[in-house]
């Protein structure tokens, strides 16, 4: 299996990479910012990003209470993932040509939107839990109130 993956894993970096070189101009101006990707990119995320969520992750696990913590941990990978691939959308102006429908509008207002609704709805479903859970434990039991 680990042999099938690694090849399977292996033919789609060669897919990349052969359309990657298509559309690769050679020319300076081109050249240093596409290596500034392909380099500075894994090690920004290997070296930087990784540890800083990772010790982020640790730091609220041991701060939040329990149903929160997981909670607020999940949102927080959910938004720097989204955050991520949402970047190179809100920094730059697309390279292509454009595709109608696409790239015509302005994405930060999507992006603060959606990011605003998942989140309400994240912490409100925690709330409900958290609120469920209270309830329950302050209800008698049925065994307690004579076995009826």
């Amino acid at each position: 299996m680990r042999v099938l993956l690694g090849a399977v894993g292996a033919g789609v970096l060669g897919y990349g990479a052969w359309l990657l070189w298509a559309q690769v101009t050679w020319e300076a101006d081109f050249v240093l910012p596409l290596g500034g990707w392909l380099v500075a990119g894994p090690i920004l995320h290997d070296w930087v990003l990784t540890p800083l969520t990772t010790l982020g992750g640790l730091l609220l696990a041991r701060t939040l209470p329990r149903p929160w913590r997981t909670t607020v941990v999940a949102g927080l990978v959910t938004t720097g993932v989204l955050l991520l691939v949402g970047i190179p959308l809100l920094t730059r102006p697309m390279p292509a040509a454009p595709n109608p429908g696409l790239d015509d509008r302005d994405y930060l207002p999507g992006l603060l939107l959606y990011l605003a609704v998942f989140w309400v709805l994240l912490l409100g479903a925690t709330a409900g839990y958290v609120a469920a859970v209270a309830q329950r434990r302050r209800r008698p039991d049925a065994s307690e109130a004579g076995g009826r």
